[in-house]
């Protein structure tokens, strides 16, 4: 048996441009579950995780670390925004040293196989759920073995790709050891955080059991029967399963006590989804008596509906919920039914919001919705604004959909060639991508989004003055954040018009394309 050393690597990012350094990088669950599920089975192996954005460590840097570790094994997920900087780190890796095994992992590569072992210096992709499937494959490099009986993998041998049987998935999370956070830089998220100040990603859940055809998520942890969407081939059933409350807690007993987080970022699909274990859940936070500990989480519309009836809702709300982030998504049913969102209506959202209002003043009403989808005309667009006023959200998030890899949506795009930027790495989630059938281009979209924003925002100052003088702390601070934020954007406007510049069509949306920080090639 050879002694692998193992290097976990989140690579060097570009900025979202619309939201502060410190809120930028959040805690990404996926390397501590890695290195835990490692460390509990291999013992004998030697792993580190390398966190680049929070520490700052730019790509030379990290070249120096490679070099200086000297790392067996190097490793890293991504998701499709980010997928190229991962493709850096294993191309530089292999630079340093062309026997460095690399394997990928996460969203983009489990569902891109072919173009990634085709066109990337890949050696294994371990495909969806990780945690049991990186353990044998490290083991079998270890021991020299045969990969041919790991379940979850993807590789080439003799210049044929390979793509072993998928593993099923892991019925009782309780069996999964808890996250190494102990190996992750804890002080150094948010630290400074306007949006998120202080906090830590956790998750009690994976999956979800709605299909919604924009959604990556629901595929990704579900139950894949077909996953060769470089054939246009995918099916996948929702599955939904979920850590027990007693273990739950123990992951935000630690977080809370250990590391002293006061804020928790919930990254379940739907935090709401199983109303007992959220009564239990708030029940035994509540005994806890963490008075100062607050949390963001999704929820879904019919299960807070449900919830309010219950009882429960108040006591999530006591229990520390300060911004629940409701996937409004659109606002009539026809088009809900279009993206397959079939469990609630635009009248039970409106409900719901009017509940937040009226009996939760304290909390901060966002909704998300999708825009920029390939049936949308010029009036289904501005209805959106119009809608997200009548049902008086503290703040909409009109996001033009970028269909990802793994998504119905995408298998739409592809193969009614609808995208107009098919290039990830150009992606930045708040700029169109697709062209619609109705006739209207991204440029189209973007400017039309745009107007969303402002027409939101601008035309509202009973709305802004009430947000930012509420005698609600958390939401007092957001509004500060949103109103900051547009502010920044309108004046770049400004700027721009008086300079005379002309705003390319990726630009229109407001927003800057992600930005490089002073460190990134440092």
């Amino acid at each position: 048996m050879s002694k692998e050393k193992v290097l976990l690597v989140r690579p060097p990012r570009l900025l979202w441009p619309w939201v502060n350094e410190s809120d930028n990088f959040l805690l990404p669950l996926g390397l501590p579950c890695i290195a835990a599920a490692l460390r509990e089975n291999l013992p004998h192996l030697e792993m580190k995780i390398i966190e680049c954005p929070p520490l700052k460590i730019g790509w030379k840097s990290l070249r120096d670390i490679l070099i200086r570790e000297r790392p067996t094994i190097v490793g890293a997920g991504e998701e499709a925004l980010y997928h190229h900087e991962a493709v850096k780190l294993f191309k530089l890796a292999k630079e340093i040293n062309p026997e460095t095994i690399t394997i990928a992992g996460g969203h983009f590569f489990s569902w891109m196989v072919e173009h990634t072992l085709n066109n990337f210096p890949v050696d294994f992709i371990v495909r969806f759920e990780g945690e049991r499937t990186v353990v044998e494959l490290i083991d079998a490099i270890s021991n020299k073995a045969d990969f041919a009986n790991i379940k979850g993998i993807a590789y080439k041998k003799d210049g044929r790709i390979i793509k072993n049987p998928l593993r099923p998935l892991i019925e009782d999370l309780d069996t999964l050891p808890l996250p190494a956070l102990d190996l992750m830089p804890m002080g150094k998220y948010a630290p400074f955080g306007y949006l998120w100040p202080q906090s830590v990603t956790l998750e009690h859940s994976r999956g979800c059991v709605d299909r919604c055809n924009f959604c990556s998520l629901w595929t990704f942890w579900g139950k894949q029967t077909k996953t060769d969407i470089e054939n246009k081939e995918l099916e996948v059933m929702p599955r939904y399963r979920t850590k027990s409350v007693d273990r739950t807690l123990e992951e935000v007993d630690i977080v809370y006590k250990r590391y002293n987080r006061r804020f928790i970022l919930w990254a379940d699909p739907t935090f709401n989804l199983d109303p007992k274990w959220t009564d239990e859940f708030c029940e035994k936070l509540l005994r806890r008596d963490y008075r100062d500990l607050y949390w963001w989480a999704f929820v879904r519309v019919d299960c807070l509906l449900r919830d309010e009836r219950l009882g429960i809702l108040e006591k999530m709300v006591r229990a520390g919920l300060v911004h629940p982030l409701v996937g409004v998504e659109r606002g009539c049913t026809e088009d809900l039914r279009k993206i397959k969102k079939s469990a609630y209506t635009p009248e039970s959202i409106k409900e719901v919001f009017l509940i937040f209002k009226n009996k939760y003043p304290q909390v901060f009403r966002q909704g998300t919705f999708v825009t920029c989808l390939p049936f949308d005309t010029r009036e289904s667009m501005l209805n959106l604004v119009d809608y997200a006023k009548e049902i008086d959200m503290d703040f909409p998030a009109f996001h033009p959909i970028a269909p990802a890899p793994g998504t119905y949506l995408y298998q739409e795009a592809k193969e009614n060639n609808l995208l107009e930027e098919e290039d990830f790495a150009r992606y930045d989630w708040s700029t169109p991508v697709l062209r619609s059938y109705t006739g209207l281009s991204r440029s189209d979209f973007a400017k039309l989004n745009t107007q969303l924003h402002k027409r939101y925002m601008l035309y509202r100052p009973h709305w802004l003055i009430r947000g930012l003088f509420s005698p609600y702390k958390h939401k007092r601070r957001l509004y500060w954040w949103f109103f900051i934020n547009s502010i920044s954007v309108l004046l770049l406007e400004i700027f721009d018009t008086i300079m005379g510049n002309k705003r390319k069509p990726q630009h229109i949306t407001g927003f800057r394309r992600l930005r490089k920080t002073k460190w990134y090639d440092k």
